[in-house]
């Protein structure tokens, strides 16, 4: 069953049946109203001062954004990676040496786009890109590649104006 804290925060609770929950190994999830009023979930949080933690966070920020500029995170938030990614690259101006576009492209192309690139940008969540990293490491994909391509995965939430 869902707690509430104070009236616009949201809520955060734990899905499972489990008889005593609040020791039970399952994870919490937290549910929230956006920066437009839309309903949104996310889960994965291991403790309970995570999950308070994280909706103070997004309760501040929906405070301080301005309606027009949730508004334009809301349309951006309704293209896919691939199409985000696709216009993102090539306004990275400051990635003029052949190698380094290179190497962003291959990320992109190679490891973020077959993973994640039908995914709504607005659902790639933390919990999303944490599977995502355990997925390349299963995969075998070295340490140092790995941090490269999430850092091309980071860049494009530093331009949205996310915090990752």
């Amino acid at each position: 069953m869902a707690r509430q804290l104070a009236r616009g925060i949201g809520s955060f609770f734990k899905e499972c049946d489990c008889a005593k929950p609040a020791r039970c190994p399952h994870s919490y999830a937290i549910r929230f109203r956006d920066a437009l009023g839309k309903q949104r979930e996310e889960s994965g949080y291991e403790r309970q001062d995570d999950a308070i933690e994280r909706l103070t966070v997004i309760y501040a920020d929906k405070k301080s954004t301005a309606p027009s500029v949730a508004e334009a995170r809301r349309e951006l938030g309704q293209q896919t990676v691939e199409e985000y990614a696709k216009q993102w690259r090539p306004r990275q101006r400051k990635m003029t040496e052949y190698s380094t576009g290179e190497h962003v492209d291959s990320s992109i192309n190679v490891h973020i786009v077959p993973r994640l690139g039908s995914r709504k940008l607005n659902s790639v969540t933390p919990i999303v890109v944490e599977h995502f990293l355990d997925e390349l490491e299963t995969d075998k994909v070295g340490r140092g590649n790995q941090v490269n391509i999430f850092r091309t995965l980071r860049a494009r939430n530093t331009i949205m104006g996310e915090a990752s």
